[in-house]
């Protein structure tokens, strides 16, 4: 058997309380910031903070948690702020990645065009052909040809083998001396 609760004093305050809601915003705060969730856990955190250190202020001193409530805000308004930071990185990460790419193409598919050139340039010499004579895809391309694969444009272009005398251009990117693109 327990023995009974002591009677309370006249005059003794009851015992002081946490705020669920401030140890449930400051949790929702650290979630945001450590596991980048972003606002999905920041906007709750905030108003689940502003709520309780309302009721708190409100509870006559019954509830505690004042300080909880105030670090739920601040982790909270922090992983709301996490979201700008997220979204500048990408406006410029983005752009960045796309020009690299781009370029990157650009620069494969201009090998391509002057490897096609200088196998054409052996077939010709090979064939005693001269600079008006254009070759097949067949003649440059296979086991045992002038290149062993027919290359293929990174940017989904194709290329024109065009005469020994004219360099191959891509209906892409275009001729390998000018690096102009072509219109379609």
């Amino acid at each position: 058997m327990n023995p009974p609760n002591p009677p309370s004093l006249p005059g003794s305050l009851p015992q002081r309380k946490n705020s669920g809601l401030a140890i449930a915003s400051l949790i929702l705060g650290i979630a945001g910031i450590a596991l980048c969730f972003g606002p999905i856990a920041g906007i709750p955190a905030v108003i689940c903070g502003h709520i309780a250190q309302s009721k708190i202020r409100e509870s006559g001193g019954l509830l505690s948690g004042s300080g909880l409530a105030t670090a739920g805000l601040v982790t909270g308004y922090i992983s709301i702020a996490w979201i700008v930071v997220i979204g500048m990185l990408a406006a410029i990460a983005i752009p960045n990645f796309v020009k690299a790419r781009t370029v990157a193409q650009t620069q494969a598919c201009r090998a391509n065009l002057r490897s096609i050139q200088a196998a054409k340039q052996s077939w010709a010499v090979d064939n005693k052909k001269k600079a008006i004579d254009s070759p097949s895809e067949t003649e440059l391309f296979g086991a045992n040809r002038y290149m062993q694969d027919e290359p293929r444009c990174p940017a989904g272009g194709s290329y024109s083998l065009n005469s020994v005398g004219e360099e191959p251009t891509c209906s892409f990117h275009g001729a390998i001396s000018t690096g102009q693109r072509t219109e379609h």
